[in-house]
């Protein structure tokens, strides 16, 4: 540390003689100012803060005595060495009873001079090193003071009435009206492990979060800070019942604002007295915790982790049922519903619990895992590893990814159901066609094909049609007269004969239906392709 000199004296050959007789830079001083007068030198004394004050006792403007007094007066941490002529030993005294270091005669000599800076240069070294202690030992007591107050909200928030009245007794904590907590915590710790923050930029992310804390609570001056189990908590003391409130909306837009970082924060109920400030505190941690469900980087007051108990009252396991029943219908308007109403009711039942979530819906997807194994289809979702799903599940942050993840298991199911029926609806198409191209001949009906593949007869009309663009009577006709236009032509059997050989008893009603496809009855036909 160099010590900073200014030099006064309205003799200019004075001041050039101090400055060049000894090696000032050597000696450890940086000379910062000259001053020609007494005014001169109380202006560069405010404006230079020097350290050592070396000053001709008896100059214009106003004398050294007028400077140290002032000096002394304002405690200024400035040491002065007056310079006198030797009749003005008894003015010089007086000086020395303000607290000037020495004084030096003129004509000032080398070894003299060297001797009272040196003096000076002791005592401004040995101040600093005193007051250097005093900062260190001011900021210890105040570091024990923060830790020890930590030490007993984290003992207060465990319900130790004694850490109220020793809070109380450090003056930490003043009587009001309501206690609040308030517990925050980064959204990015919920994540997964490859997600979550390496060990240096965890400290800065808590360093600088701890200084926004520190910032927002300090104004109003009725907010202490401390930290329990990984996270940030914020004892509020109040009058008005929306102030945590409102400190906890404040801090959160400030930090989306400042750090671009998502937090979530749970406020406890006010409470009477801060004794009762464990009951606000588990409050705030339920509230914290119910983020996975209401969602992340928002505030959760305690009303929000209140039951709903608008959904029907009926068991998970008949909700799962009424899934699996949806899905076999392929009702897609029940299906929704039915989804809706599992996943709410597991929300409401896990009661802020994520593991009894996450095991409801885990549960909930084996056994339609189990349905739908029974109609020969296996969900993807599940495969043959239950732990990967569980693991899968678990690692969503927020119950929402679960929701999705469980929606879009379901769409899956009912996507292969269709699948599988579609399958098994051609199948059994082809079944009917075959039948029918091989006993046309026979007496076919609606009822009979209905029954052969086990179906309704008004739902085995709407497949038919569906599958084949036509009503089954009109595709029955077709087949019909196609093979009855081929004997027509390429045999000389009687109409009445082709018309029992394609399935038809009466040869009129036989041609009138020939007549409809062809536009000629059948023997005009015939005498029209040359056929005798």
């Amino acid at each position: 540390m160099r010590i900073r000199v200014l030099l006064a004296d309205d003799e200019p050959v004075i001041l050039r003689g101090l400055k060049k007789l000894i090696d000032w830079e050597k000696l450890g001083f940086s000379m910062i100012g000259e001053a020609n007068d007494g005014n001169e030198l109380r202006q560069l004394l405010r404006e230079c803060r020097p350290d050592l004050i070396i000053s001709d006792i008896s100059m214009p403007g106003c004398s050294g005595i007028d400077i140290i007094r002032e000096i002394h007066e304002q405690s200024l941490q400035v040491k002065v060495v007056f310079i006198s002529a030797y009749q003005e030993f008894a003015y010089a005294r007086q000086a020395i009873q303000y607290g000037a270091v020495d004084y030096l005669v003129k004509p000032v000599n080398k070894a003299h001079l060297e001797s009272v800076v040196g003096k000076a240069a002791a005592l401004i070294r040995e101040e600093n090193e005193g007051e250097r202690a005093r900062e260190k030992l001011t900021h210890y007591e105040r570091k024990q003071r923060t830790v020890t107050i930590e030490e007993l909200l984290d003992g207060l928030m465990d319900g130790d009435k004694r850490a109220a009245s020793e809070l109380t007794r450090m003056g930490a904590v003043a009587l009001s009206r309501h206690t609040s907590v308030c517990l925050l915590e980064p959204d990015e710790t919920m994540g997964s492990a490859s997600s979550r923050w390496e060990e240096r930029e965890r400290k800065l992310v808590h360093f600088a979060l701890h200084n926004i804390i520190k910032e927002t609570i300090e104004p109003g001056g009725n907010g202490l800070m401390f930290h329990k189990d990984g996270r940030f908590g914020i004892l509020i003391q109040h009058e008005h019942a929306d102030e945590p409130r409102e400190l906890a909306y404040d801090l959160h837009g400030k930090i989306n604002a400042f750090l671009k970082l998502p937090v979530s924060l749970g406020i406890g109920r006010p409470v009477c007295g801060i004794e009762a400030a464990s009951d606000s505190y588990r409050a705030a941690l339920k509230a914290l915790n119910h983020k996975y469900f209401t969602g992340l980087n928002r505030v959760n007051e305690t009303d929000e982790t209140a039951a709903d108990h608008s959904e029907e009252l009926c068991s998970i396991a008949e909700l799962e049922e009424n899934i699996a029943k949806a899905l076999m219908s392929q009702n897609r308007e029940e299906l929704h519903a039915a989804v809706n109403r599992l996943l709410a009711a597991t929300r409401r039942r896990a009661a802020g619990s994520k593991q009894l979530a996450v095991m409801s819906v885990y549960n909930a997807i084996q056994l339609l895992d189990q349905h739908m194994a029974k109609i020969g289809i296996q969900l993807s979702a599940s495969g043959h590893d239950p732990n990967a799903l569980l693991a899968r599940l678990s690692g969503h942050a927020a119950y929402e990814g679960v929701k999705k993840e469980f929606a879009a298991i379901v769409e899956r199911a009912c996507e292969q159901i269709v699948h599988k029926l579609a399958n098994k609806e051609i199948a059994e198409l082809r079944r009917v066609k075959t039948y029918i191209e091989e006993h046309y001949a026979e007496n076919i009906t609606l009822e009979s094909m209905a029954a052969m593949i086990y179906m309704n007869p008004y739902y085995f009309s709407s497949f038919f049609k569906k599958h084949t663009g036509k009503n089954f009577k009109q595709y029955l006709t077709e087949e019909r007269m196609k093979h009855a236009l081929r004997l027509l032509l390429e045999t000389d059997l009687m109409i009445y004969e082709i018309a029992e050989r394609v399935g038809y008893n009466n040869a009129r009603h036989f041609s009138d239906m020939f007549k409809k496809m062809y536009g000629k009855l059948p023997q005009e036909y015939r005498q029209s392709a040359g056929v005798e």
